[in-house]
């Protein structure tokens, strides 16, 4: 299974939040987490990314 690369698309703050769009590299499917910082909100992003299955649906797909 390919690792999936997320490219930072933009940092902004929401209601005292910051936020992190992140983009699944070769997609266009975008992700939106909150987090302490950049490495952070990467984390989350990925464990999303897990929970849906998505790694798993890219792989068959790409």
């Amino acid at each position: 299974m390919e690792q999936i690369e997320l490219e930072l698309v933009e940092e902004y703050e929401l209601l005292g939040e910051k936020r992190y769009r992140f983009r699944i590299k070769g997609t266009s499917i975008y992700l939106n987490v909150g987090g302490k910082d950049v490495e952070d909100a990467r984390q989350k992003a990925l464990s999303m990314v897990k929970d849906m299955q998505l790694d798993t649906i890219l792989s068959k797909l790409m």
